[in-house]
């Protein structure tokens, strides 16, 4: 909603009628609750208590056991933070991308080092977990750069998660910076991550994410282990029985109520995905009802790549460097 404060109101009414769709025959057990693909933080302080009873209206939220928000340090504030943790919130998640001010600038994010660190220091204060997303390969990044931004944020975070920086070709950046080439310039910043945050306790449990054990984060893993989910809001994608729903992307057709599309699972299909998913964690796939394709794929690619006990089969640290190597592999076995 960042840039379209005026259309909130809209969008949380869109947003409760899309929830009593789901809730509307009895109130939904909850586990995890995850407010985010956004900037929940644009949203003041009666917004959200507007989208707090929209959600204890349709969906029981006294069996969560771990709530998260995202939150840009620009926005967000000690309002927002009393107000998360008066609520139930047990996590925020922060996107502090980089704690060099030349990164943050070619990145153009609204907030520079020096917010990034108040807003690391509130959320710790509070005694709310935090979790912070870097950035690596940043045209300019070096690898002291990368280490200082790490060494810092753990210095107040619980959970780190670090995503490279890839350019579609039609974004500005990618005719600036060279696209192609920067897209494959992340190995050594992300090997690097592999080697320096386990050694301050962060392990590293799924492709992108570390945190030290008990600190995972669980709204996650249940996506990788292809749980049911319900997602509200445009582009949100719902999970529930084997069966895909869509919301439709763009915010003047959610708000004018266009159904999501539906995509219902084979049970093939549904194997697949569970292999693939499963594998970007740290525990794997049980091999019990594995798919003989999938067992055969494995066998076929280096021995390195996984590790493997009669019970269970995981990427290795060099595995989840070649992940996108891996499921794609995975993938042609399995369709042919």
């Amino acid at each position: 909603m960042a840039g379209q404060t005026e259309r909130v109101p809209s969008w949380l009414d869109a947003l409760k009628r899309e929830a009593a769709r789901y809730g509307g025959n009895g109130k939904i057990p909850l586990r995890t609750l995850y407010i985010g693909g956004g900037t929940p933080t644009v949203l003041d302080i009666p917004q959200w208590e507007q989208l707090m009873t929209t959600i204890r209206e349709y969906f029981d939220t006294s069996t969560i056991i771990e709530a998260t928000c995202e939150a840009n340090p620009n926005s967000l504030t000690p309002s927002h933070i009393s107000f998360l943790k008066d609520n139930g919130f047990t996590r925020i998640s922060l996107g502090v991308q980089s704690l060099i001010d030349s990164e943050l600038e070619t990145l153009g994010r609204l907030h520079d080092s020096v917010q990034a660190l108040r807003a690391m220091e509130r959320v710790k204060s509070s005694g709310l977990e935090l979790g912070c997303d870097l950035i690596f390969a940043i045209p300019g990044q070096t690898l002291r750069t990368w280490d200082y931004s790490m060494r810092h944020v753990m210095e107040y975070a619980s959970h780190i998660s670090c995503y490279q920086l890839t350019l579609e070709p039609d974004a500005p950046m990618y005719s600036r910076y060279g696209g192609d080439d920067l897209n494959g310039a992340g190995y050594a910043f992300y090997r690097y991550a592999q080697y320096i945050l386990p050694r301050h306790d962060f392990a590293q449990y799924e492709v992108s994410n570390f945190a030290p054990p008990g600190h995972e984060c669980r709204h996650n893993i249940s996506y990788w282990n292809h749980s049911d989910v319900i997602a509200l809001g445009p582009s949100a994608v719902s999970y529930i029985d084997g069966v895909r729903y869509a919301n439709p992307p763009s915010l003047d057709e959610y708000i004018s109520g266009i159904e999501p599309s539906t995509e219902e699972l084979s049970p093939h299909e549904r194997a697949i995905e569970l292999a693939i998913l499963s594998l970007r964690t740290k525990w794997g796939i049980s091999r019990a009802g594995l798919l003989p394709e999938i067992e055969r794929a494995i066998s076929d690619m280096p021995p390195d790549l996984f590790v493997i006990t009669p019970e269970r089969i995981a990427l290795s640290k060099r595995g989840m460097r070649l992940g996108n190597y891996i499921w794609s592999e995975i993938l042609f076995y399995a369709e042919h």
